[in-house]
């Protein structure tokens, strides 16, 4: 009987890093950054303490490795769906159009993903309400790039808005965002069972409905 073929060290750290940062993804969101420790993901990942510092030097490494991970992925999701809508409607953006077109990627992610999908979202939303600095060693700038697209999206939409307004009303949308991928249950005990914080078709839907009337002038009392 013929021998499998061993495989290279190359595949054998691949595995590894693997395993490790979905250990990590899973207990960050689950315990948060200062809940968890080395030696708390070694064990989940089945490896030596030692392993873990070797491939990313410190917890905070291994944090911003957890980040880093789906968010470029995200990000292009995002920003095609950006560029795909503004070639199809040419000069007819509107906010809710933009909206759509930014939330509908991740969304998507948060819909039809796993666990590890799911743990992200939730570590995400934990990082939109961490102050800056608040996590040493974090970048959490990851997500910017398709924030300024979205951004100059909205402009074409409203360009009689301020930059500022465009920015308060990204700063209400991300809000509303985090809340939802936190998945507390809060909503589901608020409505008496109406309301369900899993639903995230709902909450897609819901969340474009309420903020595409944003943007409007704000009434003079």
């Amino acid at each position: 009987m013929a021998r499998a073929p061993r495989r290279r060290n190359s595949e054998r750290r691949e595995e590894s890093e693997a395993r490790i940062l979905d250990a990590a993804e899973q207990l960050f969101a689950a315990h948060g950054f200062n809940g968890v420790s080395i030696k708390d993901i070694a064990v989940a990942a089945e490896v030596d303490t030692s392993l873990v510092h070797y491939y990313f030097g410190s917890k905070a490494g291994l944090f911003t490795a957890v980040l880093a991970r789906r968010a470029p992925g995200i990000n292009q999701a995002r920003i095609k769906s950006m560029e795909d809508y503004e070639a199809a409607v040419g000069e007819a953006v509107t906010v809710a159009g933009a909206v759509r077109a930014y939330l509908e990627p991740a969304f998507a992610i948060a819909i039809a993903g796993g666990e590890g999908e799911h743990a992200y979202m939730s570590l995400v939303a934990q990082i939109s309400v961490t102050p800056a600095g608040g996590l040493p060693g974090v970048d959490l700038t990851a997500f910017d790039p398709a924030i300024e697209v979205f951004i100059d999206l909205l402009r074409s939409a409203r360009p009689d808005a301020t930059r500022a307004d465009l920015y308060w009303f990204y700063q209400m949308l991300s809000g509303a965002i985090t809340q939802s991928w936190a998945r507390t249950g809060r909503i589901d005990r608020l409505s008496g069972g109406l309301c369900d914080s899993d639903d995230m078709e709902t909450i897609l839907e819901q969340t474009i409905a309420i903020f595409s009337g944003g943007l409007n002038p704000i009434a003079t009392p």
